[in-house]
Formats: C-alpha cells, structure tokens, sequence
C-alpha cells in the first residue's frame, strides 16, 4: 500500500465532502492539512480512530493524576473534562477551520496547530517527540505556505497572530519561543498575551 492509499484508508474520513485532506512532504515527515470551514465533525471509523485517538491523547491526557496533555493546565481547576468520552474530546479540540499535523514516517503525529480568524491556536507536540525541532519544521512550513499564497486557506501573513495564555506555566518559555519565528508581543491582556507575526 502506497503512502496516499494509507491516509486514504487509515486516517481521512471519507465521508463528509465538505471536509478536504491534503497531504505535503517536509524533512522526510508528512504533513496533513484538514480545511473544515463549516467546522463539521469528523467521522470516525476502525481504520481511522487509532490516529485521532493519538492526536487527542496529546492534546489532552485524561488521566487525572499525569496530566501530561498540552493543555491539561487549562483545566486544573475542572474534573468534568476528565470524564468526557473520546467523541466529546475530539470534537472539543479537532473541530476547527484548519488543522496541520505533522506525522513521522510510521504514520504517528508529531506536533499539530490549527489555524482561524488569522490565528494560530492548539500548538501541540506529542510529549514523546519533544526536543526534536518538530513544531520548529511545522511553523516553518505553514509560514513558508502563506508568504507562497499555498495554504488552503486564506491568511494575511502581516496580521498572523498566536495567544499565549498567561495561566501557562511555561508562557515564559512559549514567548521567547515564537519570537524565534518573527512573532512579537502586540498586546498584553488580562488573560493573554497575543503575539502578532513581524
């Protein structure tokens, strides 16, 4: 089975038209591209669930105790996600205008980003694949796609914006880290710190 037959079958859901996948190669790691403009839900199936799941566990880890997720600090003060089911978390984080998510050549995802109203949000890399430059190749690429006019989507490269929220215990860290890519802090909120590309 050839690399297009494999997300064909094993992680596009086929079943909704409105819904595209589109498939770019970077670094010897794929890149899928989901344009959602009407924010349908994806449908899964047996074939399909095993990646998303992956994709979920990263973003957020339902075990109470490890709280290893990307975005568990979100929700120190909440127990009730901890008991939404798979369906309820996918569509929490996956339903969005615009997924990217970089995937290593054994088809698991790496790092993953969403983009609406000219902004980046959910930047996330899996925790076993942190360290490895692969949100570094991810924001580059996406970049490099803007400024060629080859997103599937529309964005203005000046106001391209991504928020840190300031209850992050790493936000120190994330700023510095964005402003390696041309971002710089343009406001500076009660709950966020927004960084506008520069």
């Amino acid at each position: 089975m050839n690399t297009v037959e494999y997300f064909q079958n094993n992680i596009i859901d086929n079943t909704n038209n409105s819904i595209k996948f589109y498939l770019s190669k970077i670094n010897n790691k794929y890149v899928l591209h989901i344009s959602n403009p009407n924010k349908d839900i994806l449908n899964m199936n047996d074939k399909n669930n095993k990646f998303y799941k992956q994709i979920i566990d990263m973003l957020f880890d339902t075990n109470k105790k490890s709280k290893k997720g990307c975005f568990n600090y979100e929700h120190y003060d909440s127990d009730s996600i901890y008991n939404y089911d798979f369906e309820s978390l996918k569509n929490k984080f996956l339903v969005n205008e615009y997924c990217i998510i970089l995937i290593d050549s054994k088809f698991k995802p790496l790092s993953y980003l969403s983009i609406s109203d000219n902004t980046l949000w959910t930047l996330c890399t899996n925790r076993l694949y942190r360290n490895k430059g692969n949100m570094k190749i991810l924001i580059n690429h996406v970049i490099n796609l803007i400024k060629k006019n080859k997103l599937k989507k529309s964005i203005d490269i000046k106001n391209l914006k991504i928020y840190i929220k300031k209850n992050n215990p790493i936000k120190e860290k994330l700023f510095n880290y964005y402003k390696s890519f041309n971002f710089k802090l343009y406001h500076d909120l009660s709950e966020y710190l927004i960084l506008k590309y520069n």
